[in-house]
């Protein structure tokens, strides 16, 4: 069954936030090999956890679309879920910046 539209952006703002983790994931390990900082094996557990949170994402919002297009309950699920990550995508990349500079 196709996606919806809802559906799809919800996949690329997770794949966009994957993307940002991905780059934090990497700044913060460069700084714990240099520091050997508690709070940057921290940062690594915080990042790592929410990348393992999005790709989860991915996988339900798959999955939801398909269980739920026939119910009609897959607007009313799939757009809280964009507003949660366009907000998530939104912090990463602010976290993304600050951490850069």
């Amino acid at each position: 069954m196709a996606l919806g539209t809802l559906w799809m952006i919800d996949l690329v703002l997770a794949a966009a936030s994957i993307v940002v983790l991905v780059a934090l994931l990497y700044l913060y390990r460069a700084n714990f090999r240099t520091l050997r900082s508690p709070l940057s094996l921290g940062l690594i557990v915080f990042a790592a956890l929410f990348l393992l949170e999005n790709l989860a994402a991915m996988y339900f919002y798959f999955a939801w679309n398909e269980s739920l297009s026939g119910t009609g309950y897959a607007s009313s699920v799939a757009m809280p879920m964009l507003l949660l990550n366009a907000v998530e995508l939104v912090a990463f990349s602010t976290l993304l910046l600050v951490s850069w500079r």
